[in-house]
């Protein structure tokens, strides 16, 4: 009896020691600390999604209609700040109306997009036109030397280039306020104009061209201008070349002819504060497809985003 007593005793004194070493040992927590040095490259670079929008199927859009609003997200990737975004639209080589087939049209000249903010409105990065021949019921100024029309989906608007002292690129441009649809005429009497950013009594606006750039050997004037009637008109610029045979109408894209110049108050940057990076920006995009395009599918087209980061900044 003695003898199981003494082993009891001795098995719990075990007991206790086990469990003590194994509370000493779990009670004690050693640390340390290492330092993690990262050098972030320099890195512009941006994430573009959807890459494809089509307007197809049910969402086929007709002869003088616009396509439904679809949104693309401009994420900053890289490691900069982006400070502007600009835009480009492809366009086609020669004016495609009257061709009679659809491949001579492209899809990047029907664009539009905005800004994702309350009242903003859309505008063609570029919509680039072509000279076609005078309609007759329109009486055009005395000096004229080019004419077309502005489209813009079930409304556009006619222009006038005469030359200048050299040619079409330091001449005057005019274009009508009020715009032809399927229902109204339009501006048809272009002997009294307002100035190209003035409102008045007259039906149309005309003016100098404001400067000059030489881009690939090629000379080409500009100006701000207002189209639309007194209430409502949209800030274009409009560059026209010395052949006066291609006019740009321009908004967002900071490449076109005279955008960058100081006197340019209406070529314009997307954004107007800082992209940072792993922040992003929304972008509205329709279509607009003027009257006499071809029916099927036209040639596709792109949308190009160009995106600056200053030094620095």
């Amino acid at each position: 009896m003695k003898m199981k007593q003494k082993i009891f005793t001795l098995a719990l004194a075990a007991f206790f020691l086990i469990c003590s070493s194994y509370i000493a040992f779990a009670s004690v927590t050693k640390t340390d600390t290492i330092t993690i040095i990262v050098n972030v490259s320099e890195l512009t670079m941006v994430d573009i999604n959807p890459t494809e929008l089509k307007w197809t199927g049910a969402y086929s859009v007709p002869p003088g209609g616009e396509g439904v609003e679809r949104v693309i997200v401009i994420e900053n990737i890289g490691s900069t700040n982006i400070t502007k975004i600009w835009f480009n639209n492809s366009y086609p080589s020669s004016r495609p109306f009257g061709s009679g087939t659809n491949a001579t049209y492209d899809a990047g000249n029907f664009v539009v997009i905005r800004r994702n903010e309350t009242g903003e409105i859309f505008y063609f990065p570029n919509r680039v036109e072509y000279n076609e021949s005078l309609l007759l019921y329109i009486n055009p100024p005395s000096d004229w030397d080019a004419f077309g029309r502005f489209r813009n989906s079930s409304y556009e608007y006619f222009w006038f280039v005469a030359e200048g002292t050299n040619n079409c690129s330091d001449g005057t441009f005019y274009i009508g306020k009020n715009p032809h649809t399927q229902t109204e005429t339009g501006t048809t009497d272009f002997s009294s104009c307002d100035p190209l950013t003035g409102t008045g009594g007259n039906p149309c606006r005309q003016g100098n061209f404001e400067g000059q750039v030489n881009i690939n050997g090629v000379v080409w004037g500009w100006a701000d201008v207002y189209i639309g009637p007194d209430t409502g008109y949209e800030n274009y610029t409009v560059a026209v070349n010395e052949y006066c045979n291609e006019t740009w109408f321009y908004h967002w894209n900071m490449d076109a002819p005279g955008a960058t110049e100081s006197a340019n108050d209406h070529a314009e940057y997307f954004i107007a504060q800082p992209l940072y990076p792993g922040d992003h920006v929304n972008v509205n995009v329709r279509i607009r497809v003027p009257f006499g395009v071809a029916y099927g599918f036209t040639p596709a087209g792109t949308l190009t985003v160009i995106a600056f980061s200053e030094a620095n900044a």
